[in-house]
């Protein structure tokens, strides 16, 4: 079973000279201890691709320390954490359980030694006047070796690290500034390197002392001149089939064409979509939704650049992408609904709402989003999800991919599926929703007939409101469009003209307003329920009906405000789009 603890550390470089002047009996209003004297041997594994690396996830077998064993250490948001798992009897298998979590990174293929990480390491606890160890101060004389290069690389980094999440600000403040005054004044200086495996790969950081095999012999004869000639000429050779061999670092790539700009798009989003994958399995915050929000942005760039990709290759991947994109909105919607509850109760209600009421209401939801995070694991757990992240990372892979978009400018191919996608907004918005009165049977989403039922005035046709709020549902997912597209084009680099980037900007802040809307209907749906399950178990269902009541108050004029707002939104963008350049 893995174990799981947030990192909050810093790192510092420092030379072994610098290492020996640091003064820690002048950290002011901390004691620092004794150190404990480690030597740790950490061997990391990633895909031939280093599918892992590009992830920012790292996963090690370490020894020789208090926490041996197997490590992920990740970055998720703006959070870094570490997953621990004891090593099993034959100490060098990888457990199944890690294997799984990665699965949506490295889609099953092997892990393989990419570094051999052997650390000298002097670990020093810093602790406040009442006794509470607040960090540990560890001075670290690193060798290492790039395996699949050949290369080895020394140098030394201090580190600190917090021994508890549950430090204040203040007390995070003073600790980090204490022990940072006196590394500064011995000369060290803040890293580049985000981590040790980084550096042993080459990919940044205060510079390494970096020997190839050869160049170790090369200094055992330096007396012999001729013998040294020979292996300078042979060390050379050595270290530049090294750098063949070196995990890529990444690099900016200009993009001149509209096939570019469209693969390194969907190529980036795709990563993203594996990135959240794992956040998502190991729990992390915030990261069912921004799964969701990738597996969005792809299909909504997908759909804007339909006229460049083979038709049925857009639809096949874009209907799987919509699947993954339902299975993981009851999971959140669950999220918006718990963050509404609690916005709702922390504004007041006081003595309407009992504590028993109040308890009652978040057991609900807690007990609703683990039913929704449960299936949202097994669905990333199915054959046909791996499938999917499989398709997508050989299609964007695929040289022929998008070449309908190779003849555009990378500059008119934005252009293009800026146009697209806003023209997407306009028809949508301007639809009109309409009764199926011949047939007499009209489809209309489960939660727009739900919504409908309950909020349709006496005069109202709850069918016709049904339709009303899916048609408007259906405009803020063309606006969400615009913006997938929009930001996906930014991060590419890319500008689709200053028309059409205001015309996209417009979209971003009608967004907005229409989004409080959908989660106004969320907050509904979910006390709605929640009444019905209260009312089978004969739970108080005063508090619910307070709730509920509000929301559907709020509902109702949001609705009503919205014909409106759509005709802004439309006027808006028709008056900045261009019609042709």
């Amino acid at each position: 079973m893995a174990e799981q603890q947030w990192e909050i550390e810093r790192k510092y470089d420092v030379s072994p000279k610098q290492a020996a002047k640091i003064k820690l009996h002048k950290v002011e209003g901390f004691t620092v201890g004794e150190p404990s004297i480690y030597d740790l041997t950490a061997a990391y594994f990633d895909t031939e691709d280093y599918a892992l690396s590009a992830a920012k996830v790292a996963v090690r077998r370490r020894a020789g320390g208090g926490d041996d064993g197997w490590h992920v250490k990740y970055k998720a948001g703006k959070v870094r954490g570490e997953l621990h798992y004891a090593p099993l009897k034959t100490s060098d298998r990888m457990p199944a359980a890690l294997r799984k979590t990665l699965v949506g990174i490295t889609l099953d293929r092997p892990l393989t030694p990419v570094a051999t990480i052997n650390t000298k390491r002097a670990e020093y606890p810093i602790t406040a006047d009442d006794g509470q160890q607040h960090a540990v101060l560890c001075v670290d004389f690193v060798c290492a070796r790039d395996e699949r290069a050949g290369v080895d690389r020394e140098w030394s980094e201090c580190e600190i690290e917090l021994s508890s999440d549950e430090l204040s600000k203040k007390q995070t403040k003073a600790v980090f500034n204490a022990v940072e005054d006196v590394l500064f004044e011995a000369g060290a200086v803040a890293s580049k390197s985000p981590a040790k495996i980084a550096r042993a790969l080459g990919q940044g950081g205060a510079p390494a002392k970096e020997l190839a095999s050869d160049d170790k012999n090369k200094k055992k004869d330096k007396d012999d001149s001729k013998n040294s000639s020979k292996k300078s000429k042979k060390s050379k050779k050595s270290t530049k089939d090294a750098d063949k061999k070196r995990a890529p670092v990444p690099t900016k790539d200009v993009l001149t064409t509209g096939q570019d700009v469209l693969v390194a798009m969907c190529a980036t989003l795709t990563r993203q979509l594996q990135h959240w994958d794992f956040a998502v399995r190991i729990g992390a915050d915030d990261s069912v939704h921004q799964m969701r929000v990738r597996s969005r942005a792809l299909r909504s760039v997908l759909h804007a650049a339909r006229d460049f990709v083979p038709e049925q290759t857009g639809t096949d991947l874009e209907e799987r992408l919509k699947t993954l994109a339902r299975a993981l909105s009851d999971a959140r919607d669950e999220e918006v609904a718990a963050e509404q509850l609690h916005a709702r109760l922390d504004d007041g209600f006081q003595g309407q709402i009992t504590a028993a009421a109040r308890q009652d209401l978040f057991a609900a939801s807690e007990s609703a989003s683990a039913d929704a995070a449960r299936a949202v694991r097994r669905m990333l757990d199915s054959a046909e999800h791996i499938q999917l992240l499989s398709d997508l990372g050989a299609l964007f892979q695929d040289p022929s991919f998008g070449q309908q978009a190779a003849e555009l400018s990378a500059k008119k191919f934005a252009k293009s599926v800026m146009s697209t996608a806003l023209t997407d907004v306009i028809r949508e918005a301007t639809a009109k929703p309409s009764v199926d009165s011949e047939s007499g049977e009209t489809e209309v989403s489960e939660l727009g007939a739900e919504l409908s039922e309950r909020l349709a005035r006496a005069e109202e046709d709850p069918v016709a409101l049904a339709v009303y709020f899916d048609h408007l549902h259906d405009a803020r997912k063309a606006i969400k469009s615009v913006r997938y597209v929009s930001d996906a084009l930014d991060r590419a680099d890319v500008e689709p003209g200053k028309k059409r980037s205001k015309a996209a900007s417009y979209a971003k802040e009608y967004q907005d307003e229409l989004g409080s809307l959908t989660d106004c209907a969320v907050m509904e749906h979910w006390l709605a329920r929640v009444a019905r399950s209260f009312q089978r178990t004969g739970k108080d269902r005063y508090a619910v009906g307070l709730l509920h009541g509000i929301e559907m108050a709020s509902l109702r004029a949001r609705l009503d405000d919205a014909p409106e707002l759509i005709g802004d939104l439309v006027e808006d963008i028709q008056r900045e789009l261009p019609s042709d350049d």
